[in-house]
């Protein structure tokens, strides 16, 4: 009997090696820029092959939580599961990934990178979790206090990302990304607002115990000690030209935020794949390409105003506008190519944000 055992733990320890490689093998394949691998035939829509997996993978590391922290310590019964998993859980979101890679006519890149990087986080986690069943092993038994793997949970999160993916589909996703864009807008918009009243800076130093009024220094260097707070914290008050500067800035970022909100609503949400065509596959790509870019150059901007450069403010808020009528101009006619109720709004949008 206990040659038996020692046989199953061995074998669980060597497919968990392997299984251990094998997810470093896929993660690697994930992010290399190698040749791709041959088309798939016959190849079937790859969100529901993500969707199915990851279903299918929570039900695996379930079994497997279970199995590991239960007594007796049964290394064959993991030893099943963990074989089943690495045989079709695994390599079915590989080839998922592969299929959207590879369908570029079909499945916009947004798409194909966000599997990628769900899909390396399902891998990122399932290791960790390998790694605490490894360590169970080579104790041959549960530990004495856990009511579950830590892993379980994150492996979970990470397989609901996946299931999350196909009910969006690419419309969906596109309508979640142009969001968190336009929210991470809304915010550098709301801060630079604070910046520019000083609301942040309105009730400094009052009543500092650290300082007062007899202190050595604090009258006659007031000025300076508020020059210098004042230019990380608020927009000092003898640069007028800086701050009607910041104000045109929020008004022409309002503007572009009101943008995205349309995008969302009159483009990305009327996406249908499969329908749209090559053309509209590539607008789409290129449209998320400059809303993303809009949101980054709207982070550069704001620390030129916190340096309190105003040259580099000035075009920095003239490349933000750039970018944001590039993604009106592409999406300016619906997926199949007709003007439209949209199509009447962006030609105003553009002569209103100047």
């Amino acid at each position: 009997m206990a040659a038996s055992n020692a046989a199953d733990a061995k074998t669980l320890n060597d497919l968990l090696k392997s299984t251990l490689a094998l997810l470093k093998q896929f993660s690697a394949s994930l992010t290399a820029k190698s040749n791709e691998p041959a088309a798939i035939e016959n190849a079937p829509n790859p969100l529901n092959v993500l969707k199915d997996s990851a279903t299918l993978l929570k039900a695996h590391t379930t079994k497997v939580s279970l199995l590991a922290i239960n007594k007796p310590f049964t290394p064959s019964a993991i030893t099943k599961v963990l074989r089943e998993l690495s045989g079709t859980c695994l390599p079915a979101m590989m080839s998922a990934v592969q299929i959207c890679t590879q369908q570029k006519n079909t499945w916009p890149q947004m798409m194909a990178k966000e599997a990628q990087i769900r899909v390396a986080r399902v891998f990122r986690e399932m290791e960790h979790l390998l790694l605490e069943v490894q360590s169970v092993s080579q104790r041959n038994a549960p530990p004495a206090t856990m009511d579950s793997l830590r892993s379980t949970g994150v492996v979970w999160e990470s397989c609901d990302a996946l299931i999350e993916l196909e009910k969006l589909g690419v419309a969906g996703l596109a309508v979640q990304k142009a969001e968190q864009y336009r929210d991470s807008i809304k915010d550098a918009i709301e801060e630079l607002q604070e910046w520019r009243e000083g609301t942040d800076m309105d009730n400094e130093g009052e009543d500092d115990a650290l300082l007062d009024d007899e202190d050595e220094g604090v009258d006659g260097d007031a000025d300076s000690i508020d020059d210098i707070f004042n230019a990380a914290n608020s927009c000092p008050k003898d640069r007028p030209e800086l701050r009607e500067l910041v104000e045109k800035a929020e008004g022409r970022l309002k503007k572009v935020v009101l943008l995205y909100t349309a995008l969302g609503k009159r483009r990305f949400r009327t996406y249908k794949p499969g329908l749209a065509g090559d053309e509209a596959v590539r607008r789409l790509d290129q449209a998320m390409e400059y809303l993303k870019q809009v949101q980054t150059d709207v982070d550069e901007l704001a620390s030129c105003f916190y340096d309190l450069d105003e040259e580099k403010a000035k075009t920095g808020l003239d490349e933000c506008v750039k970018q944001a009528k590039g993604a009106c101009e592409i999406s300016r006619l619906s997926w199949d190519g007709q003007e439209d109720e949209f199509t009447v709004w962006s030609k105003k949008w553009e002569e209103a944000v100047g």
